[in-house]
C-alpha cells in the first residue's frame, strides 16, 4: 500500500498505466491511502477488504454491482480506435482457429472482448491461452494492453495489429467501456462525495494543461512514449462516460462471458493422463 494516510481513511485503487494518467494528477495531495494495482488484481484486493474505492474492470463490476456502486459516470471508454488495447499476430485473426495465444497479466476486460470477437465475430475455436508471456517471443500471437501495447507497437515486430476498439465498434457499433470507478455500497456518502470531488479536480487540471500533467507523470515514473504521443493517445478515451458508453456497457453485459475458455484449455492440457 502506498500513498498518504489522511482524514478520509480510504483505500483507493491507483492504476499507474498510461490511460489513467488524467485521473491521478493531483494524487500527491489526496488525503487517502493509495493502493497501486492493475485491473486483474482488483478483485483479489476487494475480497481481502483492501479497497474502498477503485477503478474496476467491467466484468468485475457486473459480478459485484450488488455490493459496489459506480462513482458518478467516471470510467474509461473508447469508441473505435483505442491505441493501447491491441492483438498482435503474424497471421490474420481469421486464420487463428484453435491457436495458442499469450495474454498480458493486467487485462480483465480486454481478454473477454478478444474471446467474444474470435468466437462470435470470426467463428473461431478458442485454443490454449497463457498468461506466461515471453517478451522476446516474436511468433506467438498476443494480447497486450496499456503500456505494453504501446511499447510493442513501437517495436513493430508483428505483421498484423488488431486494435480491439476498432474490431468491436466495427462489429457491434458501440464503445468499449474497459473500466468504471466504483465504491463499496456501505461507504459513508460524505466520503464518496469527497472522492468524487478529488477526481473532478484532477480531470479539470488535466484538461487545462494535458502536457503538464503527462510531463509530471513522465518525470516521476517514465512513460512508454513521448509526452506528445501520450496526449494524442488520451484523445481516444472518454473519461466522463456518455449515454453511448452506457449503451456499450449493456452490450458488453450481453456478449462478454465470465469464463475464459483459453485459460481453462491450458489448465486441462497440463493435467496428467
Amino acid at each position: 500500500m502506498t500513498g498518504n494516510a489522511g482524514a478520509l481513511d480510504l483505500n483507493v485503487g491507483f492504476f499507474p498505466s498510461v490511460p489513467w494518467v488524467p485521473y491521478y494528477g493531483d494524487r500527491a495531495t489526496w488525503p487517502v491511502n493509495l493502493v497501486r494495482c492493475e485491473s486483474s488484481g482488483v478483485r483479489g484486493l476487494i475480497e481481502r477488504g483492501q479497497l474502498d474505492v477503485t477503478p474496476m474492470a467491467i466484468p468485475d463490476w457486473f459480478e459485484l454491482e450488488g455490493r459496489w456502486k459506480r462513482l458518478a459516470n467516471w470510467g474509461i471508454s473508447f469508441r473505435g480506435l483505442a491505441g493501447s488495447v491491441v492483438f498482435f499476430s503474424n497471421e490474420p485473426m481469421s486464420q487463428l482457429d484453435g491457436a495458442d495465444i499469450d495474454v498480458c497479466y493486467e487485462t480483465t476486460t480486454s481478454v473477454r472482448v478478444l474471446q467474444a470477437i474470435m468466437k462470435k465475430k470470426y467463428g473461431l475455436r478458442i485454443g490454449r491461452w497463457s498468461r506466461n508471456l515471453d517478451v522476446d517471443d516474436e511468433s506467438t500471437p498476443r494480447l497486450l494492453i496499456q503500456d505494453q501495447a504501446v511499447e510493442e507497437r513501437k517495436r513493430g515486430r508483428f505483421r498484423y495489429e488488431y486494435d480491439l476498439g476498432r474490431e468491436w465498434f466495427g462489429w457491434i457499433g458501440t464503445p468499449i467501456v474497459s473500466a468504471v470507478w466504483a465504491y463499496r455500497a456501505d461507504l459513508d456518502p460524505s466520503a464518496v462525495a469527497a472522492l468524487e470531488g478529488l477526481l473532478k479536480a484532477s480531470m479539470v487540471r488535466y484538461r487545462m494543461d494535458p502536457l503538464a500533467a503527462i510531463g509530471a507523470r513522465h518525470a516521476e515514473h517514465g512513460l512508454p512514449a513521448s509526452i506528445e504521443e501520450i496526449k494524442v493517445l488520451h484523445q481516444n478515451f472518454e473519461y466522463a462516460l456518455s449515454d453511448e458508453a452506457e449503451l456499450g456497457i449493456e452490450r458488453m453485459r450481453e456478449l462478454l462471458e465470465a469464463r475464459i475458455e483459453g485459460f481453462e484449455a491450458r489448465q486441462e492440457s497440463a493435467l496428467p493422463l
